[in-house]
């Protein structure tokens, strides 16, 4: 379903002839025009840019304590054995 185009706002930018040429080339490879090509590629870029800032960022110390920290062995959780065991039953009813 194809969504009616609504006037946004304007981004003007400067761009040597060259790389305008290849902008429409490739814009016309991928069948858009290079409008469509631009904001598409900008907002890709965009979108890894803040997921990646969103990204958990430890300094050489906290980086440390975690390898630490899962250098060693597990808690052992009692009745984690049993409640597994409860959970396949369960499920093997649901199935039957």
């Amino acid at each position: 379903m194809t969504r009616p185009v609504v006037p946004g706002t304007r981004l003007n930018m400067r761009i040597s002839p060259e790389a305008r040429r290849t902008l429409k080339r490739a814009a016309r490879a991928h069948g858009q025009n290079v409008t469509a090509f631009v904001l598409g590629a900008a907002l890709d870029r965009a979108r890894a840019v803040l997921a990646e800032d969103r990204e958990l960022r430890l300094t050489a110390s906290e980086t440390a304590q975690v390898r630490t920290d899962l250098a060693r062995p597990p808690a052992a959780w009692p009745g984690l054995g049993d409640l597994l065991r409860w959970g396949e039953a369960r499920r093997a009813e649901t199935e039957t």
